[in-house]
């Protein structure tokens, strides 16, 4: 069965750069010339429900705020500033006024955070369930978009906080680390970055794939959250797999040639001019989340 990525492959095939598109899709966001002083960033996400939430359990405006933020994180991955957005949502039939305004307001109160105002966006019913798409746009400000297709072998690899079990809770509730991947960006050579939404393995296997390396990881050094460890315990898998594979953690993962002691800043591993994912010596698959289609 296909999945996910190679359609999103198939996709990347299709599309060139050209005059005004630097960068086209394939990363977290497209890149476009807008003026002689800044890029326009582009990227778009959606969230559905029984997917990425369960309108049984999670409020409206839980909903709102994560489909914006997901979309902020995609901006901390490129080291660029939010400039506005547009949302676009099919609701549930007879889901009523008051919902619709909750899911606004979250989505408002997440953009409002980072100076990121909504701008437009489009509203339909259906007898589907709930599905919110937000595109946003960003500017680069003075801070080249940092790519996934810039690490070299001999980089080291870096995450910016604990990893796995964000299912408890944290997967609807994050900060984009937009301020924190601006100052990385100012102070360091980033040569690549991704924010973790997929796991760790998968989200770093793209960043093998578009630089053309590979990376060597030491489980000791990979920084395990408590909510891990918790899940750990109710379904008997190891917490490590949790971190490396859950995914919706939203932190963010870069490589770079300098060695980087910032707080929170955790060096996990290196790159390596063989293309392949190594933990402690041993493959590591990208077992992370992928939709299958």
């Amino acid at each position: 069965m296909a999945g996910e990525f190679d359609f999103i492959h198939w996709i990347q095939r299709q599309q060139q750069a050209d005059g005004n598109v630097i960068l086209p899709a394939g990363d977290d966001m497209a890149v476009l010339r807008w003026s002689s002083a800044d890029l326009l960033l582009v990227a778009v996400d959606q969230v559905i429900d029984g997917v990425h939430f369960d309108s049984a359990i999670h409020s409206p405006r839980q909903i709102g705020r994560k489909v914006m933020n997901r979309n902020l994180s995609d901006c901390a991955a490129m080291a660029c500033l939010p400039a506005g957005a547009v949302a676009c949502v099919a609701l549930p039939r007879g889901c009523g006024h008051e919902y619709a305004q909750a899911l606004y307001l979250g989505m408002r109160e997440a953009g409002d955070a980072f100076d990121c105002a909504i701008v437009g966006g489009d509203t339909g019913s259906w007898p589907g369930k709930l599905v919110a798409s937000v595109t946003i746009f960003g500017r680069s400000a003075g801070i080249e978009p940092i790519k996934r297709s810039g690490a070299r072998a001999g980089d080291w690899i870096y995450v910016t906080g604990a990893l796995g079990g964000s299912i408890l809770g944290r997967h609807m509730d994050f900060v984009p680390r937009i301020a924190l991947a601006r100052a990385l960006a100012q102070a360091h050579r980033l040569t690549a970055m991704i924010d973790i939404s997929d796991g760790l393995s998968r989200d770093l296997a793209h960043i093998c794939r578009a630089s053309g390396v590979g990376a060597d990881l030491q489980s000791d050094r990979i920084p395990i959250h408590d909510d891990a460890w918790t899940l750990a315990v109710k379904d008997g898998r190891p917490a490590l797999q949790h971190a490396l594979h859950d995914g919706e953690d939203h932190e963010l993962c870069f490589t770079s040639p300098d060695a980087i002691t910032m707080p929170g800043i955790v060096r996990i591993g290196q790159t390596t001019a063989q293309r392949e994912i190594r933990l402690d010596g041993q493959s590591l698959p990208a077992a992370a989340w992928e939709h299958t289609l």
